[in-house]
């Protein structure tokens, strides 16, 4: 009965907890994700994984608008013909987010767009590529601090040493721990 009680009382204050997404506060976090793709060319087919981390630091220049800069790493393997080839990114770059309703409710809703330069190297070459990104979806404060996300993301990147475009659709879940800061007056 008493671990019924207590689980209780967590969840009530869960529900009762805000946010912060107020001026003058930070963003720590990231979300990863894990693809996979299937594809089609010349009658061949081929597979791809891909394993993606993305840490980001971010500031509250006002209320509810932060921003800051995000990593990527990744990891991907393609398998093809019966060959297999293994490649890894790491990107870096401004990102900037807006979260929608006040500061108060539990579930956010936030958009969010980024940009990285990413430098990528794989079996016996390197590649540089610009990678532009578009979040949106919500945020279930845990917490005053903690926020579980859910995104919707759609990239495009440019590879510039091979002029090749893609575009890819995912759904990543993350976390963010908003650190607030307080004014000592």
């Amino acid at each position: 009965m008493k671990h019924i009680l207590i689980f209780v009382m967590i969840i009530t204050h869960s529900l009762i907890s805000t946010g912060q997404t107020t001026k003058n506060n930070f963003l720590v976090g990231g979300n990863g994700r894990i693809t996979s793709q299937k594809q089609t060319l010349n009658s061949e087919n081929s597979r791809t994984i891909d394993l993606n981390l993305k840490p980001q630091i971010g500031y509250f220049f006002v209320d509810k608008f932060s921003a800051g800069i995000s990593t990527t790493y990744s990891f991907t393997k393609t398998t093809y013909s019966g060959s297999i080839a293994k490649s890894e990114y790491f990107g870096f770059g401004p990102f900037c987010r807006y979260y929608f309703l006040d500061n108060s409710n539990q579930i956010n809703f936030f958009a969010e767009s980024a940009y990285q330069f990413i430098n990528e190297s794989g079996n016996n070459y390197s590649n540089k590529s610009n990678l532009f990104s578009l979040s949106a979806g919500p945020v279930i404060f845990l917490n005053s601090n903690i926020g579980v996300e859910i995104t919707g993301n759609y990239d495009y990147y440019k590879n510039n040493s091979n002029n090749i475009i893609g575009r890819k659709y995912s759904l990543n879940i993350g976390f963010k721990i908003h650190l607030e800061h307080n004014d000592e007056d």
